[in-house]
């Protein structure tokens, strides 16, 4: 059987769908069993749900601030409702039942593209106190990346999931060294990281 997907593209609801389709997901996710520890929390998609509905009643005017305030927001719910996509379906053991639980959609099965190749050009920078910039080239055939970090010498990962290829790590411990690496999200469940990098953060 393959992997069962989750549609993590919201491109294409209109402004007043994709709040009820947030409102939807927030209240299938809430008290689901089959997901305890959902990342993000709800309360944080509740609470980027609830200011994209108000940002989206103030552009009723039409105001051109307020219309930009409006998609701001918009793609800030979008990145969040995709994320916690990620998370349903890593966690739903590929079982049709509890990822419809979780209110996302399915996507139509297609055929899987294999296991997703090493990173490549994958770049650490510290940027500004407790910040690092991670960059890595977007793999073909992968739906979102597993970007780990750890203080040197510390024996366990903390997972940072984006459906982007770059993200800004915020709150490291300044003056601190840090090991990093990063793996694609693909239908295969086999995971191929990058070389670990090391940093000092600011």
């Amino acid at each position: 059987m393959a992997k069962l997907k989750i549609l993590i593209d919201f491109s294409h609801y209109r402004d007043a769908d994709l709040d009820q389709k947030a409102i939807f997901i927030i209240g299938s996710m809430e008290g689901n069993e089959a997901f305890p520890n959902p990342v993000p929390d709800i309360i944080t998609i509740t609470t980027a749900n609830d200011e994209y509905i108000a940002a989206r009643r103030d552009a009723e005017t039409g105001d051109h601030e307020k219309i930009a305030v409006k998609n701001q927001k918009r793609k800030v719910l979008e990145d969040l409702l995709g994320k916690l996509g990620l998370y349903v379906e890593a966690n739903g053991n590929n079982d049709e039942a509890i990822l419809i639980s979780s209110g996302f959609s399915l996507k139509k099965e297609r055929e899987p593209v294999g296991i997703l190749p090493k990173p490549e050009s994958f770049s650490v920078h510290a940027t500004e106190k407790g910040m690092i910039q991670l960059n890595v080239n977007t793999i073909k055939g992968s739906e979102g990346y597993l970007f780990e970090y750890r203080l040197l010498g510390a024996p366990n990962w903390t997972v940072a999931v984006s459906t982007k290829s770059e993200l800004l790590l915020t709150g490291l411990e300044s003056g601190k060294q840090y090991d990093f690496r990063v793996a694609g999200i693909g239908t295969n469940p086999e995971r191929v990281y990058s070389d670990v990098l090391q940093s000092f953060v600011l």
